[in-house]
Parts: structure tokens; C-alpha cells; sequence
């Protein structure tokens, strides 16, 4: 059982003034969107894992490194990237953070000619500059778009903290813009008029009309360090969502019966009065498996504290040290029914508990 991973400067015209009779000098324009796709287009690459997919860019074209959302990965065993259309290649996922929800990808073998994108300062950006956002987004053709598309839009709030739901991570510096972002959009980069990243998109408010979120480019250019050095302490290799999520079984539409499943769990849990974080998928040989968490756990506690949202238990795991045991406590649910070894068969909403050992990195 899984969670499906999937979430422009317009030319501004010059004006003329005329002082005491003379006419100063129009500042240069604005690249126009146009200008900015093409100049960003060859460094923004297709991000296509087994599951799903969405969008990355290339930051460091000589080490091959690119950056992207950590859910556009999350629980991929494999992962290709296109590059203007190109051949899809592989890709090595060399960090990942889904408590910041960005990860570095590192092409395996060089491209020739590869481009880069390089960033811009995101403390410059202000309400109502406009932006342009590039990206891969879904569409009819079931192999994807294969090409990137831009929109641009405007800032509305140049700085704000993001909490979209208990199933997300909390989000401390965002660029709240107009540019549209669909589904595939992910990952990719929210540009200024010199075509400088200043954000990563990220989110849409679905409660809100062309209102979309992107990780502040100050705030992503500090975790990529760490990243490319195959950090992966806050990365237990599990997906998990929050029992008290009223979106929660949604994330399932594809799969009816699924869906269908994971409310009924949320009802008797809720009914219990547990909450927690259900997990939906385990990654094969992680400290999650080796935790011995399987699907349908709900985590109650880790490290003595509560966690009934994403971001309850990501401010647990970013205040541990590298490799650190964490105790936690959980309850079986749909996963109950199993016999130990002295003849108990344990029960829905019965209590386990283990230790959780973090990545060393």
C-alpha cells in the first residue's frame, strides 16, 4: 500500500518621464515569459519515476546535479530524467528530505552540453513582481507532456510560512504567486526576471482560486549542500498521512476499494480515540523496515512525543542527530490478525512499540 507521490515575469513596459524638460533615460525591460522560457527550458528536466513524475532543474551542470521535490520521488526504486525532450536517462537519488520535501538527483552518466539554472535572492522578491513557472504538467497523453510549459502570474505574499495540511510538512519560507502549477508541476522552478530561480513550486490551495506556493530559493540553496552529500537522516524510507487528514482516503481515488479502506480505518481509529500517522508504504531494506513497520501502522508516538501530523513528527526528526535510536509507539490496524509466537493474535487498534534507528547521514 502506498501513497500516490505526486502537487514569469511578464515585460513590464518602460515609461518615459520627463524632468525639467528632459527625458531620463527607460530603464532596460524585463525579459518577457517568453524570453525566460527559452532561456530556462534546456536546464529544466522531466522527472519520471515508476509510480509517478514531475519536474526538476539543473543547478550544478558540471557535477550533473539536479533538484527537485522530495513526493516526486518518494518510494521510487528507479528514476529517469528528460532533458529537452530527450531520451529519458538514469538518475542516482543522492539526498532526500521530506520533512523539507526537496531531494538532489544526480545524473549517472554526463550529458553533453547540459545547461544550468542559477538562483536568483529571494529576499528580493516583492508583492506583486511577476514570476514564471516552468514545469512538465500532466496531461491526456498518458507518456506526459515531454515538453516544458510556463505560466506566469503574480507574487501575492513574498515570504509566508505554509501549513496545508496535518499530512504535509510544515513549510517555514514560501512564495505565495498566481502562476498556475498542475499535477507534474512539482519540483520545478519558480523564475524572476532574470530568469533566477527564487523558489521551487510546490503547492496549490485547492480551497483557493490561483493560489500556489513555491520553497523560497534562500531556503532551498541552504539545504542543498547537506542534500548533495546524501543526507537522508529525516528520510525513515516509509509514507505516512495523518489519521485526523479529512483528505486522507482521497489521495487514493485511483484505487475505490483502497479508498474506501482507509476511511473505514480513519472512522475506527477516530472512534478509538487514536490518532497518528498511518503509513502507506515502506521502502525494502530502510530504517522503516528494519523498525519493522509494515502498511496500515499508525504511529501514536516517537521519542515519547505525540505526532498526529507530519509536521508533529518532522520536528522530531530534524532535532535528532545522525544515526540517533528513536523509540516510538504504534497500533496495528487493517494489518492486525498475525499470531506470535506464544498464540496471541493481535487485535485492530492494539499497541506495539520498537526503536527506530536514523539514517547516519
Amino acid at each position: 500500500m502506498r501513497r500516490n507521490a505526486r502537487a514569469a515575469v511578464a515585460g513590464a513596459s518602460v515609461i518615459a518621464m520627463v524632468l525639467g524638460g528632459t527625458a531620463a533615460q527607460a530603464a532596460p525591460a524585463d525579459d518577457s515569459p517568453q524570453d525566460i522560457f527559452e532561456k530556462a527550458a534546456p536546464a529544466t528536466v522531466e522527472v519520471i519515476g515508476q509510480q509517478s513524475g514531475g519536474t526538476g532543474f539543473v543547478y550544478d551542470a558540471d557535477k550533473g546535479l539536479i533538484v527537485t521535490n522530495a513526493h516526486v520521488i518518494a518510494a521510487e526504486a528507479a528514476v529517469k530524467v528528460s532533458i529537452e525532450g530527450k531520451e529519458p536517462v538514469p538518475v542516482q537519488i543522492v539526498g532526500t528530505d521530506p520533512c523539507e520535501d526537496l531531494a538532489v538527483l544526480r545524473l549517472s552518466t554526463p550529458q553533453e552540453d547540459l545547461k544550468e539554472l542559477e538562483f536568483g535572492d529571494s529576499d528580493d522578491v516583492e508583492a506583486a513582481d511577476t514570476v514564471t513557472a516552468l514545469g512538465y504538467p500532466a496531461s491526456f497523453d498518458s507518456g506526459g507532456t515531454h515538453k516544458p510549459v510556463y505560466t506566469s502570474g503574480a507574487v501575492q505574499s513574498p515570504n509566508v510560512p505554509a501549513d496545508p495540511s496535518p499530512s504535509y510538512p510544515h513549510f517555514p519560507a514560501t512564495i505565495q504567486h498566481s502562476a498556475t502549477i498542475n499535477p507534474g508541476n512539482s519540483g520545478g522552478p519558480l523564475l524572476n526576471s532574470d530568469a533566477e530561480v527564487v523558489g521551487v513550486n510546490t503547492l496549490v490551495n485547492p480551497e483557493a482560486q490561483g493560489q500556489f506556493y513555491a520553497i523560497s530559493g534562500n531556503h532551498v540553496r541552504d539545504q542543498l549542500a547537506g542534500l548533495a552529500a546524501g543526507n537522508r537522516k529525516n528520510d525513515p524510507g516509509w509514507l505516512v498521512g495523518s489519521v485526523e487528514d479529512e483528505a486522507l482516503s482521497a489521495q487514493f481515488a485511483d484505487d475505490p476499494q483502497l479508498e474506501r479502506e482507509v476511511a473505514d480505518v480513519q472512522k475506527r481509529l477516530q472512534a478509538k480515540g487514536i490518532t497518528g500517522l498511518l503509513v502507506t508504504y515502506v521502502a525494502t531494506g530502510s530504517p522503516a523496515a528494519d523498525a519493522q513497520f509494515e502498511g496500515w501502522d499508525v504511529i501514536t508516538q516517537v521519542k515519547d512525543t505525540p505526532v498526529a501530523s507530519v509536521g508533529d513528527l518532522c520536528g522530531v526528526l530534524q532535532s535528532a542527530p545522525p544515526g540517533a535510536k528513536l523509540p516510538f509507539d504504534a497500533v496495528y490496524t487493517e494489518n492486525a490478525g498475525a499470531t506470535d509466537d506464544a498464540g496471541h493474535v493481535t487485535q485492530f487498534g492494539e499497541a506495539w512499540s520498537g526503536e527506530l534507528q536514523l539514517s547516519a547521514k
